[in-house]
Order: structure tokens, then sequence, then C-alpha cells
């Protein structure tokens, strides 16, 4: 089976921070169409329904958030506006596809933009600023916001700074806060992944503590961390940051990606979504993003400029290596065309 994604990337205005690619277990990579003319597309993300992609441009002091279109086989740049922000990391879509939001990491703000019937924005809904500090005076100086996603009509964020995953409710593009999950204090919570196996659990990396939690919604919409586990082998001291979460297809199985100790933890999950001790498999160095293709795992490597192939053993939970490699600008995001 032949799969295409898109990936997003550290690129300065001359290189091919977003590229198109087709990977075939068999055959490897292709390359088949690049795109240029903006700084530090870090992050791509895909209308659901429309053949529209949105990229960020992860500036300081301000970011932007592009509008993409597919047409004639190319990929070509229709609107731009501002994220309102500084170094904007991450885009999401709403459940009804009618609203495009955007975290910006350094300002620790989120942006909120209503969508016309195409996918086009036509103007911002709304702008939250979160304010406060953390634990760690380095890394937790003020708010930092990294991640959004909606969720059964909630929408979660994620705020590396201020050690919470905050909530809100979207009512006509206007964001109202529902109250917040209290993570532990210098945790650093990063990314969310959810499964529809689960429904009542979402799972949390905590970037600064290099931890996985799962955190289960309780019937009166309350939530509380029912597990703790660590990301990393017992023996390792030194330094260590994760970064992306995501579960397989089927829920049986939670992956982290680890910067510093370059390598992949898999967690397998119960029938009841709760997690086991994880299997730890080495990888390319400085991995960021990573995605799940059935039995293939895409890892790219935010330091060597590379994209990486690696198979998944469902019994064992162990990647090895598929032998495909693709050079591209300090790869930082995935995006799979459906």
């Amino acid at each position: 089976m032949k799969y295409c994604f898109w990936v997003g990337g550290y690129a300065n205005q001359n290189e091919s921070g977003i590229s198109k690619i087709s990977y075939d277990p068999d055959n490897g990579f292709t390359k088949l169409e690049e795109y240029h003319g903006f700084l530090n597309p870090s992050f791509v993300k895909s209308h659901p329904w429309k053949k529209i992609l949105y990229a960020v441009e992860e500036t300081s002091p301000q970011g932007q958030v592009h509008t993409l279109h597919f047409s004639d086989g190319k990929l070509n740049k229709r609107d731009s506006v501002t994220s309102f922000g500084a170094a904007p990391c991450h885009l999401s879509i709403s459940e009804n596809g009618c609203f495009l939001y955007a975290a910006n990491y350094s300002s620790g703000s989120l942006a909120a933009y209503e969508l016309n019937r195409d996918g086009e924005i036509i103007h911002p809904s709304d702008f939250v600023q979160h304010s406060g500090t953390g634990f760690n005076p380095v890394r937790q100086e003020g708010p930092h916001v990294h991640f959004s996603a909606e969720k059964d009509g909630v929408l979660y964020v994620c705020d590396l700074g201020l050690d919470q995953i905050v909530l809100y409710k979207n009512q006509n593009g206007k964001l109202i806060k529902r109250g917040a999950v209290q993570m532990p204090a210098g945790s650093g919570p990063r990314h969310l992944a959810f499964s529809d196996h689960y429904p009542d659990r979402l799972y949390c990396t905590a970037e600064l503590n290099s931890r996985a939690y799962v955190i289960q919604k309780m019937p009166d919409d309350n939530y509380r961390i029912i597990q703790e586990k660590s990301t990393l082998p017992e023996d390792f001291s030194g330094e260590n940051t994760t970064a992306a979460i995501h579960l397989t297809a089927d829920g049986r199985m939670l992956m982290v990606s680890n910067r510093g100790h370059d390598s992949i933890a898999v967690f397998k999950a119960d029938h009841e979504g709760n997690i086991s001790a994880p299997v730890f498999s080495a990888c390319v160095a400085q991995p960021r993003d990573f995605m799940i293709l059935g039995s293939n795992v895409i890892v790219g490597s935010q330091r060597d400029s590379c994209i990486h192939a690696y198979r998944l053993d469902e019994e064992s939970m162990r990647l090895t290596d598929a032998g495909w490699t693709l050079h591209l600008p300090h790869p930082t995001s995935f995006e799979l065309i459906v």
C-alpha cells in the first residue's frame, strides 16, 4: 500500500519547507511536490474536506498563518493572516470544519479564525492570551501555548509554561473558558492524543519531565490523572525532552518521541485504555514529529534534516529500520493525505 503526506519544517524562503511525499514500503520515498516562499512552515494542517493546506510561519515577534490551495497539481498560496503572537507552532481545525486554531508558543496565546464553506479564512473570531508562570524559571517564565484540539465539543489547549491543559467551548466563534486540568509542577504539557476506542481517556506527553500521562474524563466533566509513565529507560541520565504523541489506529499502542535519548517509546494500551511500561527503539537524531502508517512509522530528524522509515512489530512493540531515508529541511510535522 502506498501513502501520501505533507511534511513541514524549519526552512528559509529559498528552501522547500513544505513537501508532498509518497511512501511505498517496498520502494521507499518519492518527493512529489515542494513549496517555498516563506520562513519556517514548521506545522502544516489540511482541511478534512477541502483541498486546502494551512501552514504556520513560525517567526517572532509576529507569526503568520498561510492558506494554500491545490490547483493544477500544484500548491499555491492564497492568503496570509497574522497569528496575533510570536512563534506559532501548531494548527488545528474544529470538529465542524468551520474554525481554525493557531497556537502561539512564545507569547502564550491562541487565535481562532472563522472559515467559509471553501475552507478559506474569513476573519479572526477570537483571541485568548494566557498569563502566569510555571515551576521551571527558564522554560516556564511565562505561558507557552503548544497545542490545541477539539474533541466532543471541548477545545483542549496545552500550555507548557503554566502546566495546564486549558478547556474551552467555542460558542459562535468565541472561546469560553470552562476550566483546566492541572498537570504536575514543571511537567510542561506539550501535546495530546485521543482515541475513539477510549472516549473517556486523553493522553498527554509532558516535554519537560519526559512523562506520558493518562487522564480520565469523569462523568461530572472533571478530569483526573490516573497514570504516569516515564518515556525513558531507568538508566538514562542525559538531557531529554519529549515531542510528539500518537496512538495507532486500533488504539492498542501509544507512542512518544524522545529528543536527547533519540528514541520512540512504545506503550501497550489495554481494553480500558490504560498503558503498560514502555519499550524503547532507537531512531534518528532529535525526532520531533512522527507518523504511524499501519505497520510503518515515519520519523523526522529535525537535526539531520531527513525523514526515515521504520517497521513496527506489534508483538515486540519495537521499531526496526526499513532502510529508507529522504532528506528534507529540518522536518517537524506530518499530515497524511487521505
